[in-house]
């Protein structure tokens, strides 16, 4: 994993192309799913009955829901850091994230 960590700290400096030219390969099934799971499906899901603010629709159950709002979750969960409300997102599932939705999706 600190290789991972590493390779993708050294990546996130220098273009995309080198973000996704990694030996690791982020994917939907494998990462992803998981970590709309973990981090958002408890407001951002077309079953969730308290959304805590979420607006409806904005739902992330699928890997098309989610490539629907990738400039969005980009925004807010990468650049901006104001989601998930409350933080605690690990450094790594972030770096791994930003693989996800530069060069997988």
């Amino acid at each position: 994993m600190w290789i991972l960590l590493l390779t993708l700290l050294v990546a996130c400096g220098d273009d995309d192309a080198y973000l996704c030219d990694t030996s690791y390969q982020v994917t939907w099934e494998g990462w992803g799913d998981g970590f709309f799971s973990t981090y958002c499906r408890s407001c951002h899901s077309s079953t969730t009955e308290e959304r805590n603010g979420a607006p409806e629709g904005v739902d992330f159950d699928t890997l098309d829901d989610v490539i629907l709002w990738l400039d969005s979750i980009e925004r807010v969960v990468l650049d901006e850091g104001s989601m998930p409300v409350g933080g605690g997102v690990y450094e790594d599932d972030l770096l791994l994230l930003e693989a996800l939705l530069k060069c997988e999706l």
